[in-house]
């Protein structure tokens, strides 16, 4: 069983008359309804067995209604039941009698509604349950935390996050641990690992779609607007990146080939730390949808003139030196639209001449 999303080159290669022939298209979004509601009430009976047993609650709980409103609820959508049955089983809150309650409260089900229309409110449900009467302090946080988990071109752990967007900055605290805190009621929608070197991601990426959408996440506290967020990302990009100096990783002789640096792969990993491989990889790709602000532009002007040989140097023992010389053009091109006539563009300018004037030949 070969299974993808419907992408075109896909599709065509496996109507071809070699493949057409020897294949069967079974299409997920296709199958009737009823179908698959079915599955979902197996779903859900099996999954909220093990919260029953574990909080030795009575043999008929949940009861067969409230199966049968979660797989209604659920309009065909896994993902509502999957985050139905987290939320029921936070352990943040231990009361999954009162957390079915609540589901059951506040989301309902209305005719010939669109899927997502459920799945929003659960989301709402899952914010609002988590945050009730949330402070601008901490919803500006958390907008900031999970704004980056959803738009990181590469997922980073808890605390390599917290070194890219310098949470510690302020604390002297070594068990301080700002992403751990912010996410501690979101495990129904955030897979946060207790060891804080893995990485963290969404449960789906539907919450990325609603929290990105004023129209859905109806929580204007907490919507998350790309633009300036892809902005704070590039400004800690940048921040990272004053790190950066001469022969990051000790290589004895500045004319061997990296293929003749001993144990490179190594080095890379003792002198470069995550964040700031991150930092090096992707911060034309934030740029490139970034909104131009006094304090991105402030931080360009050094880094111009003072990090971009090392930049280039550690993309290319990164082996990511044309990835960063296209995404940078791309980075120059896009904002030099969105903001046309801006004199800091002067900036991304010089530094996409400078990137390619010292690219190797």
């Amino acid at each position: 069983m070969i299974t993808s999303r419907p992408q075109q080159n896909i599709v065509t290669e496996f109507e071809s008359n070699s493949l057409s022939a020897a294949t069967k298209r079974f299409v997920l979004h296709e199958v009737q309804l009823g179908v698959v509601q079915k599955d979902i009430k197996s779903y859900l009976t099996a999954k909220l067995a093990p919260i029953r047993k574990l909080y030795g609650l009575r043999d008929s709980w949940p009861s067969t209604a409230d199966i049968d409103t979660l797989s209604c609820l659920s309009s065909g959508l896994f993902i509502f039941a999957a985050t139905s049955v987290k939320f029921i089983g936070d352990a943040n809150y231990s009361d999954p009698t009162g957390q079915l309650a609540k589901l059951l409260r506040s989301t309902t089900v209305l005719e010939g509604s669109s899927p997502y229309h459920h799945l929003d409110q659960l989301y709402l449900q899952v914010l609002n349950h988590a945050y009730p009467d949330i402070s601008f302090d901490l919803a500006g946080r958390l907008k900031l935390v999970v704004g980056s988990i959803i738009l990181l071109r590469d997922p980073l752990s808890a605390r390599n996050l917290e070194h890219l967007l310098n949470l510690n900055s302020e604390s002297t605290d070594s068990n301080h641990r700002p992403v751990q805190t912010t996410l501690i009621h979101l495990h129904s929608v955030v897979i946060l690992p207790e060891d804080d070197t893995q990485v963290v991601r969404l449960l789906h990426p539907s919450f990325f779609d609603f929290l990105i959408d004023p129209k859905r996440c109806l929580n204007m506290k907490l919507v998350v607007d790309p633009g300036a967020q892809h902005t704070l990302l590039a400004q800690g990009c940048l921040h990272a990146m004053r790190d950066l100096r001469r022969n990051m990783c000790g290589i004895e002789s500045s004319t061997a080939f990296q293929n003749e640096v001993p144990g490179l792969s190594a080095r890379i990993t003792r002198y470069i730390p995550p964040h700031l491989q991150y930092a090096c990889r992707h911060l034309a790709s934030h740029l490139a949808c970034a909104m131009v602000s006094d304090i991105l532009v402030d931080q360009l002007k050094p880094f111009c003139s003072e990090g971009l040989l090392y930049w280039v140097e550690v993309c290319s023992l990164l082996g990511d030196l044309r990835s960063l010389l296209l995404s940078l053009d791309t980075a120059q091109r896009a904002l030099a639209v969105r903001h046309p006539g801006r004199w800091e563009y002067m900036w991304l300018t010089l530094l996409c001449r400078q990137v390619s004037a010292r690219r190797p030949k």
